[in-house]
């Protein structure tokens, strides 16, 4: 503890600075193995004070990915000494990574470029659907995936509609498209809400979101089953000015982008919620929670959402990345939910889908057991409202197991190892039943 506090008097200055940089330098990665509680203590004590990113997460006897600031290379490493850390140096430069990832949008782009454009025009069937709007070998753009909704609406205006449920610091809008055989969602059904993105940098949820959306709408015929007894509700950037800044100015910023001070701008939606909230007094931090709950016009748009539909809602599905993990609340606390054991159950058949198509092994638990202890937007959903089957899906990390950044040719993959997961979800909210209006 005394060596953390050496690191953040003497380099206050760095932390306030960082959400300024654009550029990452001689920063670090490392893949730390985590063996004893003192250690796992340590690490979340560099987390808790803004000193390291982590990129991924894990469970004692398991792996984390870490990013380091040069800056703090020395105390980095003196820490490792101290609690008998075992590490792996994977990056040199994390400046490299995001100049390779940076590359390969550039030529996404001009791919584009060079082909023929074609006329503009209404189309009639998915059979002339613009291929760019239904490719998932690049991540798109805020405004691609709000363009595509838009479209699907305009497409299939008997199954989805696209709602604005609230406005972002930035004055972007916060979109959501419902799903229903109905043509709108009547609460007769049950329904799955799904957000993605919250923490800005997660593209991997973004992408898993708007495939889910592609297989339910475009493809409804074949995935009937996941329509005939449950509607859906998917948030695809439930953060947008995070997003818009994490694509065009820091690949690695997490928060949203309210300003509230002149050095440090941005809140982490995810700690935002008004459930078990604990205030962060270090608001340069990755994990700063707000001045006061529910303070984020993101975080009241969900809410709201939540409200309006909280009769039907019977399976929250918010997505994150990355880690392999399936996460049940509560994440403030240890104490089990009462149907813990459902749960974990459910779970596990999800994360048994995912291994039958060749994916990774995902593990399933309570959140606080399998990381650290944190409340979010699950633990409100559940707590807030009696959502029954709230989950935290860290998607998987790819095959290089970067984190954020993931190969091109890895997009497609985790989005569809991400909707067998839906499926399972989905299916299972399908067999609840929804209260009668008293």
């Amino acid at each position: 503890m005394k060596l953390l506090t050496l690191v953040v008097l003497l380099f206050s200055a760095s932390i306030v600075c960082r959400a300024e940089q654009q550029k990452y330098d001689n920063y670090k990665l490392y893949t730390l193995y985590v063996e004893d509680d003192e250690q796992a203590e340590e690490l979340h004590n560099w987390y808790t004070n803004g000193n390291l990113d982590f990129w991924s997460y894990g469970t004692l006897n398991d792996s984390v990915t870490v990013m380091v600031n040069p800056g703090l290379q020395e105390y980095f490493e003196a820490m490792l000494d101290d609690v008998q850390l075992e590490s792996e140096l994977v990056e040199e430069n994390v400046q490299s990574l995001l100049e390779h990832e940076q590359e390969q949008r550039n030529l996404h782009i001009m791919s584009k470029r060079r082909r023929p454009q074609k006329l503009p025009q209404k189309p009639t069937s998915t059979d002339e659907v613009d291929e760019d709007a239904i490719d998932f070998n690049h991540f798109w753009t805020l405004d691609e995936i709000y363009r595509y909704m838009d479209r699907m609406e305009k497409m299939y205006p008997n199954l989805v509609r696209v709602m604005n449920i609230g406005q972002t610091f930035e004055n972007r809008s916060i979109m959501a498209i419902t799903i229903s055989k109905d043509g709108r969602i009547n609460q007769t059904r049950p329904v799955v809400l799904v957000d993605a993105g919250v923490h800005a940098r997660e593209w991997a949820s973004h992408m898993s979101a708007v495939y889910l959306i592609h297989q339910l709408v475009e493809f409804a015929d074949k995935n009937e089953d996941l329509l005939y007894n449950t509607d859906w509700i998917i948030v695809p950037v439930a953060n947008p000015d995070g997003y818009v800044y994490s694509y065009e100015t820091d690949r690695l910023w997490r928060k949203n982008r309210y300003a509230d001070n002149v050095l440090c701008t941005g809140t982490d939606v995810n700690r935002n919620f008004p459930f078990r909230w604990g205030y962060t007094s270090h608001s340069c931090t990755d994990g700063f929670a707000g001045k006061t709950p529910g303070s984020e016009k993101e975080t009241q748009a969900l809410m709201l959402l939540m409200a309006q539909f909280s009769r039907s809602i019977k399976m929250y599905l918010s997505m994150h990345s990355c880690g392999d993990y399936i996460l049940y609340p509560y994440g403030f606390a240890y104490k089990p939910v009462p149907n813990s054991e459902d749960l974990y159950k459910l779970g596990l058949q999800a994360a048994e889908a995912v291994q039958k198509v060749g994916g990774p092994e995902y593990l399933v638990g309570q959140a606080s057991g399998l990381l650290y202890l944190a409340t979010g937007s699950d633990d409100f959903i559940y707590g807030a409202y009696g959502v029954e089957y709230a989950y935290t899906i860290e998607l998987s990390c790819g095959d290089r197991g970067y984190g954020f950044i993931i190969e091109p040719n890895q997009i497609e993959t985790i989005a569809t190892e991400t909707f067998e997961m839906f499926k399972v979800f989905g299916m299972h909210a399908g067999t609840q039943k929804i209260s009668k209006r008293p």
